[in-house]
């Protein structure tokens, strides 16, 4: 197969191909040789078409003035007597579609976080008064950040417009994923949001709602208002079953509109992981420790209530395993703290008056790098009080801290022999683990968290080596061995 020659550009691969453009994936000659992809327009194809050259301006122009963290960033685009090419980022995770296939019907804790994304997306463009007109899993790609963490960018701009001009578009898009209003012909301003219903049925339920074995009958369902149901023993929470039928309804003056879904509480866009929200939870659990300080008791409590609607969020999109725990841990640390502070407040100060936060802002140091939005994940968040150790066995004796003090005692420097920490790894954890192997005199921090913040890792002892432990100043066990064969497994 032969690939074109685009000037400062080596084309390795291609990625795929549409009725006028083919899309391939290249790599820059000079500098930081970074990876692009770039979508090859032939030209013959569109000259006799107007309304493929008007889309064309009209993509161009678009993705140089969309500039957003989910909509896919234009690098620049050229041309020569062939072809033009627009040269964008090359989003490493493939598609939503690619995905859908491989998983059949994905989680909804992932949707919701996909579907926020493409939300956000949204809205800019709304609010920039541009309707993307094709969306589809297809045109959602996903960038691999770190293991299996993914940042969903729209794509393909070359049917979008104008709100404006929407009513003048005619027919455009694809078809399963077209709004009923659009196949009739009279385009409206709520096209997009048929088409986010459709995509968010299929990531739930792994087809589109009017998959069809044909094109006749497919238009056979739209044009018949077929009714769209959730397939049964599928369970879905009621607040995405609202915004599901709200966005899949036929008639688009009854469907959901931009404003709405933009304020839909099972989206709640308001608290969606981003560094502007980080930085909003860091800001106010900042001055929850302030006004305690002040022993402004509620206003506290309602800062560090506030705050942790930001911070809670970002806690599963931080891509690196260390700094998701480092920021678990501070995070359940200020649950605990709000929740101490409100039943204080409940006594009408009959109680004793809680301890002020401490000084010490410090954090381990594995979790102070930057994530992918940027942020310095866990060092601007301040430590919070150490809280009273829940009753008898420190929150009961199934909870992950009993089971570390079960078996990696912080008073018994001898550990555990291996079949009594093999059995209660069995016992205490099923879901899927990964091991990693660690080297004679390696150290392990190992985090003693309770309830909604995980135990990260906990420990397999091959043979009748003893494992010794000790607490450090962050409240972390620190374990050193002297065994050839110890294996951290950390859960997925």
């Amino acid at each position: 197969m032969s690939f074109p020659k685009i000037e400062g550009y080596v084309v390795t691969e291609r990625l795929g191909a549409g009725s006028y453009a083919t899309v391939y994936k290249a790599c820059t000659k000079t500098g930081a040789r970074s990876t692009v992809a770039i979508k090859c327009v032939d030209k013959a194809r569109v000259k006799n078409s107007g309304t493929a050259v008007d889309n064309l301006i009209t993509e161009i122009r678009l993705l140089k003035t969309l500039r957003h963290p989910h909509i896919v960033h234009m690098h620049d685009f050229l041309w020569d007597e062939r072809n033009i090419y627009i040269i964008t980022e090359y989003c490493c995770g493939g598609d939503l579609a690619r995905r859908i296939r491989s998983h059949g019907r994905l989680p909804e804790r992932q949707v919701r976080y996909f579907l926020q994304q493409l939300v956000s997306a949204l809205k800019f463009m709304w609010e920039k008064g541009v309707m993307h007109m094709d969306l589809k899993p297809h045109n959602l790609l996903l960038q691999r950040e770190s293991g299996v963490h993914y940042t969903l960018k729209v794509a393909d701009f070359g049917f979008a417009t104008y709100v404006s001009a929407a009513a003048s578009q005619g027919i455009r898009g694809s078809l399963l994923y077209m709004a009923p209003e659009v196949v009739r012909g009279r385009p409206g301003p709520h096209a997009d949001l048929w088409s986010v219903g459709v995509i968010l049925y299929e990531c739930l339920f792994g087809r589109a709602p009017y998959a069809s074995a044909s094109v006749h009958e497919l238009m056979e369902k739209i044009n018949a208002q077929v009714p769209i149901e959730i397939p049964p023993r599928s369970h879905i929470s009621s607040g995405c079953q609202d915004l599901l039928t709200r966005l899949l309804q036929h008639d688009p003056t009854k469907r959901i509109t931009h404003q709405e879904l933009f304020v839909h509480e099972y989206l709640d866009l308001d608290h969606m992981p981003t560094k502007e929200n980080f930085d909003k939870g860091v800001a106010l659990v900042r001055a929850g420790v302030e006004r305690e300080r002040r022993h402004d008791w509620a206003s506290a409590l309602e800062a560090y209530r506030e705050g942790l609607r930001y911070l809670v969020p970002a806690v599963e999109a931080r891509a690196d395993a260390a700094q998701r725990a480092a920021l678990r841990a501070k995070v359940t640390g200020y649950m605990e703290r709000a929740e101490q502070l409100q039943a204080f407040l409940r006594t009408d100060g009959a109680a004793p008056v809680p301890p002020a936060p401490a000084d010490d802002t410090g954090v381990p140091d594995e979790a102070g790098q930057p994530d992918e939005h940027g942020d310095e994940v866990v060092q601007d968040v301040p430590e919070p009080e150490s809280t009273p150790a829940r009753a008898a066995d420190g929150g009961g004796t199934r909870g992950p801290r009993a089971w570390l003090r079960r078996t990696v005692s912080n008073d018994d420097v001898r550990g555990e022999p291996a079949e009594r920490l093999s059995s209660d790894v069995t016992d205490a954890f099923t879901r899927p683990v990964r091991s990693r192997r660690l080297m004679p005199s390696e150290n392990l921090c190992i985090s003693p968290l309770d309830g909604a913040a995980v135990l990260q890792f906990f420990i397999v002892v091959l043979n009748d080596h003893g494992v010794r432990s000790k607490l450090n100043r962050n409240n972390k066990y620190m374990l050193t061995h002297s065994a050839p064969a110890l294996t951290a497994v950390e859960r997925l």
